[in-house]
């Protein structure tokens, strides 16, 4: 699959496996439609469950990785960014990190495989959509402090809202270590 194209975002610069496919409302009198999800598209295993989630603004969620799950997002209202961290040592873009603009008036999925860790910035109040592929039971949840600087992420908003247990993550240091000692992404994901 072609690497998506996000402004100012060289194809090198791309984290192996995040993908961005955009979304084409269909509008008419009434409104519009738009598909978000088809499996012929191929992007990423199913989703198995879906949130809707309401953000406040300058409020970030994260960063958290997953060993076991894709997650696909979009943003249905509101502007976001995404930051991400490649944590596959196997990867070809281990310890490479990006971020991603996005925004309820052009919609799009963003797709983020296991070992990526990532982190959700709400620039005014936002709406999501939030798919995953595995079902959340708390247990396929790790996470470092969004203001490392070797987690190589320039957030928007130097001084987010947090949640105190996001305040309370470790480094990214201890994130990696942590995420190989629990096995990485098993293999076949």
């Amino acid at each position: 699959m072609a690497v998506p194209a996000v402004p100012n975002l060289a194809a090198t610069d791309w984290i192996e496996g995040v993908l961005v496919r955009p979304l084409e409302p269909i509008a008419d009198l009434r409104g519009s439609l738009c598909e978000i999800h088809r499996d012929g598209w191929g992007l990423a295993p199913r989703p198995v469950q879906w949130d809707f989630i309401t953000t406040k603004a300058r409020v970030l969620r994260g960063t958290h990785v997953h060993r076991l799950r894709y997650d696909y997002l979009i943003v249905v209202q509101g502007r976001a960014t995404f930051g991400l961290a490649d944590l596959r040592r196997r990867s070809p873009t281990f310890r490479q990190s990006m971020v991603i603009e996005a925004a309820g008036d052009s919609p799009e999925v963003v797709i983020v495989p296991p070992g990526v860790a990532h982190g959700i910035f709400a620039h005014e109040t936002m709406i999501y959509l939030y798919g995953l592929t595995h079902p959340y039971d708390g247990n396929d949840q790790m996470g470092c402090r969004y203001d490392d600087a070797t987690l190589g992420i320039d957030w928007p908003d130097k001084d987010p809202v947090l949640l105190p247990r996001d305040l309370n993550l470790p480094d990214f240091e201890t994130l990696l270590r942590e995420f190989e000692a629990a096995g990485g992404v098993p293999a076949g994901l």
